[in-house]
């Protein structure tokens, strides 16, 4: 019998995926693996499938029979257990939260996102070298900015940060668990005192349609999925971003000559800057018989998406391994799902990334890592991975580039 390929597969490259992934691609769009939980499951690699097996509504988080199943989770946050159920809650979920995410209040939120960015960056650059760019801009970002969104007091975004962070940790699910209550508890209350204090936020509009079927815990718990979801994958496509850019001076020159390619940029951080996202997660399960190219996928079986590898299809994206922030995207990358499963808050995240890569190089001249590459440590820890830190230095600059934001008063 033949020993099935066990995940993780080995990554030398920190910002390209790993061989192992690559040459199971070409082999085929799907084979059988077996996940560090001991599960085995279907891994599907090509864009084709993987964007089909999205769209479909074919897979999902929960499976017929728990029992059957590796005990690893999603997250405390995110996993489903109600097979049954789970397709009309994920409905209902959407419902609720894709109005809140318009294109109106996006073009609102988008003067407030570049002021935030603005203002990290003239704190790091005013402060001592080498600076963490992770903890000083990549982290508070997101969350700052789904505070706004929400309503959430920002002088506990530090507070969110820890919760968001404790809530992807694959290696304690104890602290999953707690770091969800805690999140959860939290805006409750705030939910709570958003009945008597209301402002212009989400969590104010869920309170205010009364809807019979929303509690005020449902509430908070949409709460806490939109903050989550809204900042841990934010943080680290901006720690990629200017990693990638700053491993390729040529394509740094071109976006920094070049202000206007900073939208095609942002869409190429997100189609190679994803790696061998979901890999580490629990799998989505068949919900009937599918076929993929010449296999069969029994309903029940467990399905893992391998986005990352399904963005570097040379098939799709010629030269897909090649980072260009000049590259025309005929095809859209998966970074944000597709179909009924796709990510209701991209139009911000790509607003964020705009924000930071119109200003990081002008603002921060001469950015480079202040340690070498391979000593960057990428967290196999979390869910979301990601790194633990980012120095940098950069040559000091006197006054701050003048911002397009609009700060509101």
């Amino acid at each position: 019998m033949t020993e099935l390929p066990n995940l993780p597969f080995d990554k030398p490259a920190l910002l390209g995926i790993a061989p192992r992934l690559r040459a199971l691609q070409e082999e085929g769009p799907v084979t059988r693996v077996r996940t560090a939980a001991g599960e085995e499951v279907w891994l599907v690699t090509r864009y084709d499938e993987v964007k089909a097996l999205l769209a479909g509504g074919r897979l999902g988080r929960s499976h017929p029979d728990p029992e059957r199943t590796a005990k690893a989770k999603l997250s405390a946050l995110l996993s489903a257990d109600d097979y049954d159920g789970e397709e009309a809650s994920h409905t209902r979920m959407r419902a609720q939260l894709v109005p809140r995410f318009s294109a109106r209040r996006m073009r609102t939120l988008k003067p407030r996102i570049e002021q935030f960015v603005a203002e990290l960056l003239d704190r790091l650059a005013a402060g001592p070298q080498p600076a963490d760019l992770h903890s000083a801009l990549s982290s508070p970002l997101p969350v700052m900015t789904i505070c706004e969104l929400l309503g959430v007091p920002f002088a506990d975004w530090d507070r969110f940060r820890q919760w968001s962070t404790g809530i992807t940790d694959l290696s304690d699910n104890e602290n999953s668990v707690n770091s969800t209550r805690q999140l959860v508890g939290y805006m409750a209350e705030l939910v709570a005192r958003k009945r008597t204090d209301p402002g212009d936020d989400i969590l104010s509009e869920l309170v205010a349609e009364r809807d019979p079927q929303l509690s005020d815990v449902d509430i908070a718990r949409l709460g806490a999925i939109v903050l989550f979801a809204g900042t841990e994958t934010t943080v680290v496509r901006i720690d990629l971003g200017t990693l990638l850019l700053l491993g390729h001076p040529e394509q740094r020159a071109l976006l920094t000559g070049n202000p206007e390619l900073v939208p095609a940029a942002v869409e190429e951080i997100l189609r190679v800057g994803v790696g061998d996202s979901g890999l580490r997660a629990s799998p989505r399960y068949a919900r009937s018989d599918i076929t993929v190219g010449d296999t069969v996928i029994r309903a029940g079986d467990g399905v893992l998406l391998a986005i990352g590898a399904a963005n570097r299809d040379d098939r799709v994206f010629p030269e897909a391994d090649r980072f260009a922030v000049d590259r025309d995207h005929p095809h859209p990358h998966l970074a944000f799902g597709h179909g009924a499963r796709y990510c209701i808050g991209a139009a911000l995240a790509r607003i964020q990334l705009t924000a930071v890569f119109e200003r990081l190089f002008h603002r921060l001249p001469g950015l480079r890592l202040a340690v070498p590459i391979e000593s960057l440590r990428w967290r196999d820890d979390v869910l979301t991975g990601g790194f633990a830190e980012i120095p940098v230095a950069f040559r000091p600059v006197a006054e701050r580039v003048p911002s397009r934001a609009t700060p509101e008063t």
